[in-house]
Parts: structure tokens; sequence; C-alpha cells
């Protein structure tokens, strides 16, 4: 049995994994810690009692006491500092989206699992849809298209992170485009990548086209029915992790450090590189994200 501790109850996230995990015959939920900035305390309290889950005052008091930890508070830049226990320990760990909003945090993070060899997966569930784990399956280069809603950097990593895993080989450079809210990448293979940002909304939706070895588009609703369809996989990623059969440094964190170059790119109206000076300033407060951050349920 893996027993999974849960950091952060702020999102929808921690109920829609944790009743996922409960569902696995080999996993539970056997701990949980929140910071009380978002839930109420009566919400906390329900959570731990529907999972049988015992709580802890702090974070680095679960570290020992469980298998593998998912750290999913809204506030990203308590991912590095909660995550790093866990690592350090050698338990697996899973950080949500997005991994973290400036680049020294992303460079410790990776630091710290390289050093330790502690498996670690997380970001997206966009990239673990059905529907875009099929177009992963070319060997060749990859010319991708694709567009989102909202902005660039919360909802933005949806985008960032799919054509990491599409594409399947690091990000050399970011360029905007005209448009104003949309870059072209390129990828260390060959391949492209064209992000469109800030869709439209109505309905809510991501779109991809992508053309490698034949031709392939999805479109994902953000309804109830196609979050099913990618948490589960995001979930059995996360215990394949766990269980040590896995582990996505390599892609996660460099699908981090393009989530930040799109920031960069956009704002200044320039081609990005990843040792470009303009990475390394670009900073987006979690905190402040957190403080207005309003749960969908």
């Amino acid at each position: 049995m893996i027993d999974v501790g849960i950091l952060g109850l702020d999102t929808s996230h921690a109920e829609k994994f944790a009743a996922a995990i409960d569902n696995r015959p080999d996993a539970a939920v056997a701990g949980v810690w929140d910071d009380g900035e978002v839930r109420e305390e009566s919400y906390v309290s329900a959570f731990r009692e529907k999972y049988g889950a015992a709580r802890y005052d702090r974070p680095e008091a679960m570290v020992g006491e469980v298998d593998a930890a998912m750290v999913l508070t809204a506030d990203w830049d308590r991912h590095r500092p909660i995550a790093e226990g866990f690592l350090e320990a050698g338990v697996p760990t899973c950080i949500d989206k997005p991994i973290a909003g400036r680049l020294g945090d992303v460079e410790e993070l990776r630091a710290t699992a390289e050093r330790t060899g502690t498996p670690i997966c997380g970001g997206s569930a966009v990239p673990h849809h059905p529907s875009i784990d099929g177009m992963r399956d070319d060997g060749g280069s990859h010319d991708l298209f694709a567009a989102g809603y909202n902005g660039p950097f919360y909802y933005g990593v949806h985008l960032t992170d799919t054509a990491r895993r599409v594409c399947g080989a690091d990000w050399t450079a970011i360029e905007p485009t005209t448009h104003g809210s949309a870059t072209a990448i390129s990828f260390a293979d060959g391949s492209t990548a064209t992000l469109r940002f800030a869709g439209p909304t109505n309905p809510s939706a991501f779109g991809f086209l992508d053309v490698g070895e034949t031709i392939r588009t999805a479109r994902i609703n953000g309804d109830e029915t196609e979050l099913e369809r990618m948490y589960d996989p995001f979930i059995d990623a996360f215990l394949a992790t766990a269980r040590g059969e896995r582990d996505d440094a390599d892609w996660l964190f460099d699908a981090a450090t393009l989530l930040l170059g799109v920031q960069t790119a956009l704002e200044n109206g320039v081609v990005v590189e990843p040792g470009s000076s303009e990475l390394a300033a670009v900073d987006r407060d979690g905190a402040a994200f957190a403080e207005g951050y309003e749960p969908l349920y």
C-alpha cells in the first residue's frame, strides 16, 4: 500500500486527486496538511475525515510518515520549500502546476532532485489526456499548434507543459509573434510549437494540431468529463513515480523554465533562450495569487 500525503487543499485538485487515489487498490490518502489560507477549517476537517487521513500541523512533520507526497498549494512560491524536505528524505514527490514562479526555484528543485535521485513528477495534467498521449508516439520531430484560454502563466502552463511533452526535447528559443499573445518555440530536435494564449472562453477549451509522422488533432473542453480523462492517468503516473518506476525530472524542469521563458518573451518582446539574462529576472508572485484565489468548489 502506498501511503500518500497531500499538502495544500487550496484548489479543486486536492479533492479530485484524493478521490482518484482512493479508488486505487494499492494506494491511500494517509496524511494531510493545509495552511488555512484558502480553505475554512471545516473543509479541512471534512477532507481528513473522508479519507481517514492523519492531519499534520507542519509539512516537515509529514516527512518520513508517508511513501509519496503531492504538493498542491495555490501559492507556487511554497512548492520548492515544501517539496525539498520530501526530496531530501527520498520521498517521491508530485508538484502541482505551475512548478515555480522564478528561475531560481526551478534550478534549486532540479539540483535537489538530481543530487538525491528522488523521483519527481507533476505539472499540468493536460499532457496526460489520452488524445495528447497519442501524439507522443511519433518518433520524429513535431510541428505543434495549440491554443488555450485565460492568461499565459497559470493557465498557459497547460500549453507549455503539453508542448514540451509532445515535442520530447529541450526548448532552445522562444520568439514572440506579432499577434501579441502567442509565441513560436524551437526545440533541440528540430520540433516547433506555436502557442496562442488568452483565447476565447465561451466555451473554455484547449485545442491542439500536431504534425508529425501523421496529423493528429485534439480538443479538450474544460468540463468534468474531460477533467476525469486526464486526472486518472495523471494519478497513474504519480503512483508509478511513487513505486520508483518513473521519473519525470528531465522534462518537468525544462517545461518549468519554458513557462517562465514564455512570460519573458511576451512581456519584453524579445527572443528568449535558456541562458538569456531576462529569463532570470521573471518573477510571478505566488503569494499574491493565492491571496486572491477562489476555489472552484
